[in-house]
């Protein structure tokens, strides 16, 4: 009963206990996603039918990403979090009022998703015809409602993370993932693969359904009406509607990889959500339950006045977060094909197919340490209750995308003059069609165009952001990192001079030993350059005490709040 209490209604005081929860539980989803991916490919092939169904996804997630993802959280939060404090039966009226507005407008939208499919269809894959078309609008009907239930769920796990409750929020995806691989295993061979779109649907009602149960036992009630005559409702939507147009790259790279993938060859569109999804894997572990995890702690120390406060937590999250994912890029670059043959590596992959996987996830590995590091930058502005630098930039960076994925298509065609070093470096001799690396590579370049406009923008704005520090440490980690990297290669070399890699027991052990390898050379590097963190983390391994905020540096910071 204790424990069932704490898992309702238990908050976690300090950054580092609420981001190894996350982190924990967003590994678990995330390699049950793997696995999902695994069998997707295993069962459908990188073809017609898998190119239909991640473009079906493209309209719904859009209108999700647009309206709710990384937007009604981040206005919602710091206003509940600053009214609870002083009225929560307000507070409670106030969350209830968005819900019920929410519930409207994405049921509204749903509707007509479900009603202009071919439309919605013709924008995210011009390139479909035929048969292909038509399955593309079916799967695109079926999950029409997923928007509404997810952003229903948004609202619960908003109130939730504003208490600093993340014990549902961590457990819903893990439940939206299984239902999605139940749904390929049982409904597949009846259903083919408009059994996966039903899947996903019945994964967005559980993901709800988790988060609505803790919600309710802290005190969430339905409420009549949208509260429009309530202060701290109209302070959501004055919040809201600017972080509309600042969808962030990696929620429309998948649309704008949709569209340009639809029109080069078949797979091109799976094949760029494939590997997507797994270079998402260690950005999603490592970085971005960091700062999901300081957000209500930004958000405290900007109620409190505290800037002091709020720079410490910003400059320590921000080296914990390079120190993660820059060894973790720079390691992926080299095991590429290993991971690629790891995770869809089935029957259904050709080898071509994985070669193409594989150089796209070294692009996007270039950019994990960006990508980890934005959602951070963004959340330091949004504590603040600061919309409007968050959107610019990020549309300064979506133009950079789009305009960069079309500009790389030229650059990866065969009449470039590049175009032979390009097959030589990634190892893509005798692969025709090299067009779909247009589309990670601009990614990647978007990113750091994100990363580094944000990182300006709030040194001008507070004058110092420990930037020096950060630089230091960020020097420190690379210089780590690149040792990495180079005996990451050497064991992989010496590897397989002991194992055969024709089989997945043999890829395993290669790229384990290899990984193995080079997390060590990183964390003896590390310590020779004197990495803070490096010192931190070991000490913290030590301990055993990693659920602890001091050991991994954020605990001053933050049990001063």
């Amino acid at each position: 009963m204790n424990a069932l209490r704490k898992f309702l209604v238990g908050e976690l005081t300090s950054i580092a206990g609420a981001a190894v929860l996350i982190g924990t539980a967003s590994l678990l989803s995330r390699l049950v996603g793997v696995l999902r991916e695994r069998i997707l490919v295993g069962t459908f092939g990188v073809g017609d039918e898998l190119d239909a169904y991640f473009a079906s996804f493209q309209a719904p997630n859009f209108l999700y990403n647009l309206l709710i993802l990384g937007t009604l959280s981040v206005a919602l939060i710091p206003v509940f979090a600053g009214l609870y404090e002083r009225d929560r039966a307000e507070a409670w009226k106030a969350a209830g009022s968005v819900l019920n507005a929410v519930t409207v407008v994405m049921g509204v939208l749903s509707l007509l998703l479900l009603a202009f499919a071919p439309a919605f269809t013709h924008l995210v894959a011009p390139g479909f015809t035929g048969a292909k078309f038509r399955l593309a609008v079916e799967l695109t009907r079926i999950t029409a409602f997923s928007p509404l239930l997810f952003a229903v769920s948004s609202v619960f796990g908003s109130v939730l993370n504003a208490r600093r409750n993340y014990y549902a929020a961590a457990i819903a995806p893990l439940a939206y993932n299984l239902s999605i691989i139940l749904a390929v295993i049982f409904g597949s061979p009846v259903f083919g693969i408009r059994a996966v779109a039903y899947g996903v649907v019945i994964g967005a009602a559980f993901h709800a359904l988790i988060q609505f149960a803790p919600a309710a036992a802290m005190g969430f009630r339905f409420v009549r009406g949208f509260g429009l005559k309530m202060p701290s409702v109209r302070e959501v939507w004055k919040l809201f509607f600017p972080r509309i147009w600042g969808i962030d790259i990696s929620q429309v790279s998948l649309l704008i990889g949709s569209v340009i993938g639809s029109t080069l060859a078949s797979g091109s569109v799976s094949l760029f959500n494939l590997a997507n999804n797994i270079q998402a894997v260690p950005v999603g572990v490592l970085g971005i339950p960091i700062a999901i995890a300081a957000f209500p702690v930004f958000s405290v120390s900007v109620a409190k006045g505290d800037r002091k406060g709020f720079l410490e937590v910003f400059s320590a999250t921000a080296r914990q977060i390079v120190f993660m994912l820059l060894p973790a890029g720079a390691m992926a670059i080299v095991l590429r094909a290993h991971i690629v043959r790891l995770v869809i590596g089935t029957q259904g992959l050709s080898w071509d197919d994985t070669r193409l996987a594989a150089a796209a996830l070294a692009f996007f590995a270039a950019s994990m340490s960006l990508q980890g590091l934005t959602p951070l930058l963004s959340r330091a502005f949004y504590a603040q209750k600061n919309t409007i630098v968050p959107v610019a930039v990020s549309g300064l960076a979506v133009a950079a995308y789009a305009a960069m994925a079309y500009g790389f298509l030229n650059f990866l065609s065969a009449d470039s003059a590049i175009f032979p070093a390009v097959r030589s470096f990634l190892r893509l001799q005798g692969i025709a069609d090299l067009r779909m690396l247009s589309l990670p590579l601009a990614f990647s370049a978007a990113s750091a165009v994100q990363a580094v406009a944000l990182a300006i923008m709030l040194r001008v704005r507070y004058g110092s952001i420990d930037g020096r520090r950060i630089a230091l440490s960020f020097l420190k980690t690379a210089a780590a990192a690149t040792a990495a990297l180079v005996v990451t290669r050497f064991g992989l070399a010496l590897a397989a001079r002991f194992v055969d890699d024709r089989t997945f027991l043999g890829v395993l052990a290669q790229t384990a030993s290899a990984s193995v390898l080079g997390v060590a050379a990183f964390l003896v590097s590390a310590l020779l350059v004197r990495s803070e963190e490096a010192t931190i983390f070991l000490g913290s391994l030590r301990r055993k005490a990693l659920k602890i905020a001091k050991p991994l540096g954020f605990g001053d910071a933050v049990d001063a709040q």
